[in-house]
């Protein structure tokens, strides 16, 4: 499997890197919160711009990433600007979403980009080729809330994923069951081992599957996401209670 080296951090390589999602409805908010994230002394951060009021504000965003750079120093950073529908708390127009995220890739502020694959193919392509022109490694999620599909559509779904030329994959389902996790942990094992060809990421979502998001690496997902103040998932974990975890497990 093909690693990837973001700022000091190889991804596909050792334990799962430890990623805090930054969130506030102000800059004020959100630096509160990045401040507490760095305490934490996560591997990478990531920026929750759905979370802010002024989300559709190129200007506010960019502030807002001057001022998350300024805390985390050389840290890498994931912009993300999920959608209601993904489990976010913002939802813009395709045009919209095109136009700010490359926005925010010219800014050179961040390192990762995070596009729902359900924005489309034309959507993804553009915006693949937006952040490759600026250095910029696109992360293709999807997340489904309503349950945790077969092993063999999860595996379907991340390879296409990188058929479409995503430099980190990422799916992210709802465990109502303890199968599910196993089904989830399952196919990550056959990414891991067959499929796979560059870092991806897996969750198992909700109370249930919170043993994938310290297990989750055993099995190949190359980042987990943990909480500095406040979750942005279900299920998520305080990042020090993963960091000792991890600890023990590697």
């Amino acid at each position: 499997m093909k690693e990837i080296k973001v700022r000091n951090q190889i991804l596909g390589q050792g334990p799962p890197k430890i990623c805090i999602p930054l969130m506030g409805k102000d800059l004020a908010e959100l630096l509160a919160a990045t401040g507490i994230a760095v305490e934490a002394n996560a591997d990478m951060y990531e920026f929750r711009a759905d979370f802010l009021e002024a989300a559709a504000d190129e200007e506010r965003v960019e502030e807002a990433l001057n001022g998350i750079r300024s805390l985390i120093g050389d840290s890498p950073l994931i912009f993300t600007l999920r959608s209601e529908r993904e489990g976010g708390k913002k939802t813009l127009s395709l045009d919209k979403y095109i136009s700010l995220n490359q926005k925010v890739v010219g800014t050179g502020l961040v390192d990762i980009l995070d596009v729902e694959l359900d924005r489309g193919e034309e959507a993804v392509k553009h915006l693949l080729s937006a952040s490759h022109q600026k250095g910029v490694f696109v992360l293709l999620s999807n997340h489904n809330f309503e349950g945790t599909p077969p092993k063999e559509e999860i595996i379907s779904i991340l390879c296409r994923m990188q058929q479409l030329g995503a430099d980190i994959t990422k799916l992210a389902v709802m465990a109502r069951s303890e199968k599910d996790v196993l089904v989830l942990l399952e196919a990550t094992l056959a990414m891991r081992e067959r499929y796979g060809d560059r870092p991806f990421i897996t969750v198992s979502m909700g109370q249930k599957g919170i043993i994938s998001r310290v297990a989750g690496g055993l099995f190949g997902s190359a980042v987990t996401y943990a909480s500095g103040n406040e979750p942005s998932a279900p299920g998520q974990l305080q990042a020090s209670c993963v960091r000792y975890v991890l600890n023990l497990l590697y």
